[in-house]
């Protein structure tokens, strides 16, 4: 993959550079070994679903139902989840699926049902979150305690977390996005009539992308469920406008087409840790989400006009 592909990247990677510094000067344990887990928890969860995002938003929708996956994902893990090492697969892979199977409703109504992504998703969200409301209505449930750790725990200044984003990421991810489907999803979000006419099975590709989302926005939903050690139907209620902040963010064009992992990841660090930037800086809690929206605009304006203004640049060198 060129190196210009990242470049709608380099914003957020200096957007959280300076965050990061100016947060260090505020409170320099964050670079203890402690501080960075936390860092790195507090953001991986939405670096997930912004994958789970990126991958809708690169065929030209938008999945408003991510963090209504999220909470399902965290619900049927609390609730279901044992104490044996066989219970933790079956009830991981359960999940999983119960993510894939979303995101396949989503696809199918998208691509066979000739409706709106932002239509759809935004009627899932309600079914997808009454699930999790039947599954627990109350706040609560468990995971064993080695199942929260292997995930959430560090080696000195080596979070798992970290590990786990990779291996989502390079592991998982990347293969598909780099095989034929992967090409067939950038094919679509540029040019639907065009990707048809070189014979690209477009249905097909809308679902596939789709069901890649749900199993991400599953992940999500497994992390932070062992980062909370509890279920919670409500807890992925702020992920959907974030995950899509953070593609936006991270460089990627809403309309479809263009966006590499990278940028998404770094923009969904950059949003996790600003609401703990500002209490480190003295603001007023009844302020911080009227700082944290004002920041998320600016960076956002700013973020829209690098990638356009990148995209316009590689219209004119292909012309």
């Amino acid at each position: 993959m060129s190196l210009r592909r990242y470049r709608s990247s380099l914003l957020a990677v200096v957007g959280l550079i300076v965050l990061l510094g100016y947060y260090w000067y505020q409170q320099p344990l964050i670079l203890s070994p402690f501080g960075f887990r936390l860092l790195a928890n507090q953001g991986t969860t939405l670096a997930l679903a912004a994958l789970a995002q990126l991958t809708v938003v690169l065929t030209g929708g938008v999945d408003l139902s991510v963090g209504a996956i999220v909470s399902l994902s965290n619900t049927i893990a609390a609730t279901y989840m044992g104490d044996s090492p066989a219970s933790v697969v079956g009830v991981v892979l359960l999940t999983l699926a119960a993510g894939s199977a979303a995101g396949l409703v989503n696809g199918l109504l998208v691509a066979y049902g000739r409706i709106q992504p932002i239509i759809v998703t935004l009627a899932t969200l309600y079914i997808y979150s009454g699930f999790a409301l039947l599954i627990r209505p109350q706040p609560g449930g468990s995971v064993p305690g080695y199942y929260a750790s292997t995930l959430t725990g560090a080696w000195g200044y080596l979070p798992y977390s970290l590990i786990v984003l990779l291996v989502v990421a390079l592991c998982l991810r990347m293969p598909i996005m780099r095989s034929r489907l992967g090409t067939a999803i950038y094919a679509v979000g540029d040019n639907p009539g065009g990707a048809h006419m070189s014979g690209i099975n477009v249905p097909r590709t809308l679902v596939s992308a789709y069901v890649i989302g749900g199993f991400l926005a599953a992940c999500a939903g497994l992390f932070l469920t062992a980062q909370t050690t509890s279920g919670d139907a409500t807890v992925g209620t702020s992920y959907t406008l974030n995950s899509v902040a953070a593609v936006v963010f991270g460089g990627a064009i809403l309309g479809g087409g263009r966006g590499v992992a990278l940028g998404p990841i770094v923009a969904a660090f950059f949003i996790s840790i600003i609401v703990s930037v500002l209490f480190a800086a003295g603001v007023s809690s009844f302020y911080q989400s009227v700082f944290q929206g004002a920041i998320l605009i600016v960076v956002l304006m700013f973020g829209n006009a690098w990638t356009l203004r990148a995209r316009n640049r590689l219209a004119v060198l292909r012309s």
